[in-house]
């Protein structure tokens, strides 16, 4: 999984903020959820309200190039070869619960993605082609792809009819979704190897 520097981070807001209610001796781990707890919570349907806010525009980038193919040519002449190649792209995050198409979280995200920016996310694509290329006696290749990517940074803020950890309003800052950018073109190419003929 990526990493993208932040972590997420839960805050908690009450209508009613009651101090010095806190006995001695309670651990801070007591006092509030975790991320997974929170998020697990929507994807229950155990809150009354569950949006996600993103922050900013899309960020696009070249994804890291794969390995999607190759061929070798361990005859002693010179042999055209058209290679194929295959490659899926998919959707990760930064908080390491299920955020995809057909969950709950996957569904929130993708409606305050679209709302936010009027166009739909893209949870995975693949792309399949082939190349013609040329191998001399004893050479191989191998064939790299990569896509172009975007990840959007926002929060989710869930709302409980009940106090959930003392409060009614929670909200985890700093989730990134990261996935295939849509239509965009891949970039390929072709490395010379070792054909271990």
């Amino acid at each position: 999984m990526k990493s993208y520097g932040r972590a997420a981070t839960v805050l908690g807001a009450s209508a009613v903020v009651l101090a010095g209610l806190v006995s001695p001796g309670t651990a801070a781990a007591e006092e509030k959820p975790t991320v997974r707890q929170l998020l697990e919570r929507c994807e229950q349907g155990h809150t009354d309200l569950c949006e996600f806010h993103p922050s900013g525009r899309p960020e696009s980038y070249r994804g890291t190039a794969e390995l999607v193919g190759g061929a070798a040519n361990c005859s002693e002449g010179t042999s055209t070869r058209i290679i194929g190649w295959e490659s899926t792209q998919t959707t990760t995050n930064s908080v390491g619960v299920t955020i995809s198409a057909g969950s709950t979280l996957g569904e929130v995200f993708e409606v305050g993605f679209e709302t936010s920016y009027q166009r739909e996310w893209s949870w995975s694509t693949s792309k399949s082609d082939e190349i013609r290329h040329e191998l001399g006696p004893g050479q191989a290749v191998e064939i790299y792809a990569s896509p172009m990517r975007q990840k959007v940074t926002g929060t989710y803020e869930m709302h409980f009819g009940d106090p959930y950890y003392g409060h009614y309003y929670w909200y985890v800052h700093n989730v990134t979704v990261d996935g295939p950018a849509r239509h965009e073109a891949w970039f390929t190419r072709v490395e010379d190897v070792d054909a271990n003929c």
